[in-house]
């Protein structure tokens, strides 16, 4: 077999080199394999969420009858549904909206107030509001929008 058995040790060392070697390619394969479908499966993903954001606004009769009814918002029937679309209830919305008026801020920062756990008491005294006042406008609001809406 082997005449000179000082040069054994360095065989089997070149040969365990060359089985770790040829399993870290394998595994080395596997992962870009790994990476190549996770990009595709990102790329998917983000294109299904360009699809979502595409679809069409559909305006609730609600939003529409607040648009047309309260004039001095000066806020699109698109807008309000937009708002409306944060998840919130038709009170709700025309709370956020009458606080962002009156504080000259946008809605978006008074609906990430809400969803932070803020309530709308809380809300109004932050910037000085008598939340009474906001809820009594609310009210008359809502009883006009859903006469207005009736006819």
């Amino acid at each position: 077999m082997l005449k000179n058995k000082k040069h054994l040790p360095c065989i089997i060392l070149i040969a365990l080199l060359l089985c770790i070697t040829a399993h870290a390619n394998t595994d080395s394969s596997r992962i870009d394999k790994f990476e190549n479908e996770l990009k595709e499966q990102q790329k998917e993903y983000r294109e299904g969420k360009k699809e979502e954001k595409e679809k069409p606004l559909t305006i609730e009769p609600f939003c529409r009858n607040l648009s047309q009814n309260v004039t001095w918002w000066q806020m699109t029937a698109e807008e309000i549904q937009k708002i409306k679309n944060n998840g919130l209830g038709h009170s709700e919305l025309i709370k956020v909206i009458l606080i962002s008026k009156k504080i000259e801020k946008s809605p978006d920062e008074i609906v990430k107030k809400r969803n932070r756990g803020d309530t709308f008491l809380k809300i109004s005294e932050r910037y000085g509001l008598d939340y009474g006042q906001i809820k009594n406008e609310t009210k008359k609001i809502m009883a006009e929008v859903k006469t207005y809406g009736t006819k």
